[in-house]
């Protein structure tokens, strides 16, 4: 399997058998698998990086079984062939919707009768003729491409009991960075940096350039995580705070920065965006701003949430961005004189941060669905920059993924888009602002 693609993972009989309903045989490899094939071709015309692989087509060492589980649990679509009643198919349907909640495609050719517990269950029909090979190819296009983007559930047994939680966790990735030009857009770069937070700007290609903003998704009551939890809030806290030579926190200086801003206020509106300095992680990581955007809600006993919309932080940070480069909030800002009219300075200042850092808002504690959120944070990020792209201080606008799962989702929304991997841009000596 491919890191950098989505995995369409086929689920079959192999080579030639007998179908009952129809008295005849059936070629599944050179009928069926090509047309499935077929169809993802088709989804990566559509700008989706996407494979179509098969248990018996894996080229890898190891037993098949435990091949086949585990593409079964990491694949982001699965398309299962239910023709001629095959145990092994069955089987292996049923391991797919205990661990995948969606993006699974059922197939049966014109006669095939399904047993009483997947009669109910939509499915897509074909026949060998060249109309009906076409139209179920367009129809499993259809129903992958609505799958991913909506995120809606197709297990029957995730439908009966949604406190499941689906799937394995993600693997982490190693420290990368990679930029994509925007058709349209230009000096405008959208990045990927893969792996740790804790290590973004500290190796050779972002310590030339390190980002200058870093968003961290917080709640609506701002009240930061605590250092040892396993999110972006937490970690930011602990990195930006002063600590001892034992790493024990003395000052806990970004934190105390978020309380100040709120005033004793308990909650902001949801999207919002307060911005405080950055603490140690100005003199360790080269960071100027922190932006907590309130992208999640909190619910006593169950845990956080995402907010509707998420993609709304991502246009109110780039926002803020440009109204801090103006001076027209924050520390900068000034009121005008009684009687005089207030100055619109269009060009921000030489010294105004161009780069910016989000999180896949949601995809951390809150549990929204990866490439649906992905989705939708790059398209807000691609819009404010196409929209503004003559006046913004923006140049760089960065998303983290420290997952391969988090990775592939946001590759898969730069392609719809239409983006393009270029070179590294950065030069060789060190920018200054």
């Amino acid at each position: 399997m491919n890191e950098d693609k989505l995995t369409c993972f086929v689920i079959m009989p192999f080579g030639v058998k007998d179908d009952p309903a129809r008295g005849d045989k059936i070629d599944f490899d050179e009928n069926v698998f090509a047309l499935i094939q077929g169809a993802v071709q088709d989804l990566v015309a559509r700008g989706l990086p996407m494979e179509c692989v098969r248990a018996d087509k894996i080229a890898k060492a190891g037993l098949i079984h435990e091949q086949m589980i585990q593409q079964i649990a990491e694949a982001e679509v699965a398309v299962v062939d239910l023709t001629t009643a095959n145990a092994n198919v069955y089987y292996e349907l049923g391991v797919r919707h205990t661990i995948r909640d969606r993006v699974t495609v059922l197939l049966k050719r014109k006669g095939t009768r399904p047993p009483f517990n997947l009669a109910g269950m939509k499915s897509i029909e074909y026949d060998l003729d060249p109309v009906r090979i076409e139209r179920a190819r367009a129809a499993i296009v259809e129903f992958v491409w609505n799958g991913l983007r909506s995120g809606d559930r197709d297990s029957l047994v995730y439908t009966v009991l949604p406190g499941l939680k689906p799937g394995l966790p993600s693997k982490a990735l190693e420290d990368a960075v990679e930029y994509y030009a925007l058709p349209g857009v230009a000096g405008k770069r959208i990045g990927i940096v893969s792996g740790d937070l804790r290590n973004v700007n500290l190796g050779d290609r972002l310590s030339r350039e390190p980002i200058e903003v870093w968003v961290n998704s917080e709640n609506l009551n701002m009240q930061m995580a605590r250092p040892y939890e396993g999110s972006i809030s937490g970690l930011v806290r602990y990195l930006g705070a002063v600590r001892d030579d034992t790493g024990a926190i003395v000052e806990d200086t970004v934190a105390d920065a978020l309380a100040a801003k709120m005033k004793g206020r308990q909650l902001v509106n949801p999207g919002e965006v307060v911005s405080t300095g950055a603490g140690a992680l100005h003199r360790t990581h080269g960071v100027e701003r922190l932006y907590h955007v309130a992208a999640a809600y909190g619910v006593v006993g169950k845990g956080y949430s995402s907010i509707a919309n998420a993609e709304l932080c991502v246009t109110n940070a780039l926002a803020r961005m440009d109204l801090e480069a103006r001076g027209l909030v924050g520390a900068a800002a000034k009121a005008p004189k009684a009687g005089t009219k207030p100055v619109r300075r269009r060009a921000p200042p030489p010294k105004a941060p161009g780069s910016i850092l989000f999180p896949v808002i949601g995809a951390g504690t809150a549990r929204a669905d990866v490439l649906s959120s992905a989705r939708a944070q790059v398209g807000a990020a691609v819009a404010y920059l196409r929209s503004r792209q003559e006046i913004t201080c923006v140049d760089r606008v960065c998303f983290l993924a420290p997952t391969a799962a988090v990775r592939a989702g946001l590759r898969a929304a730069l392609s719809e888009r239409k983006a393009t991997p270029i070179a590294d841009p950065a030069p060789k000596a060190a920018r200054r602002r």
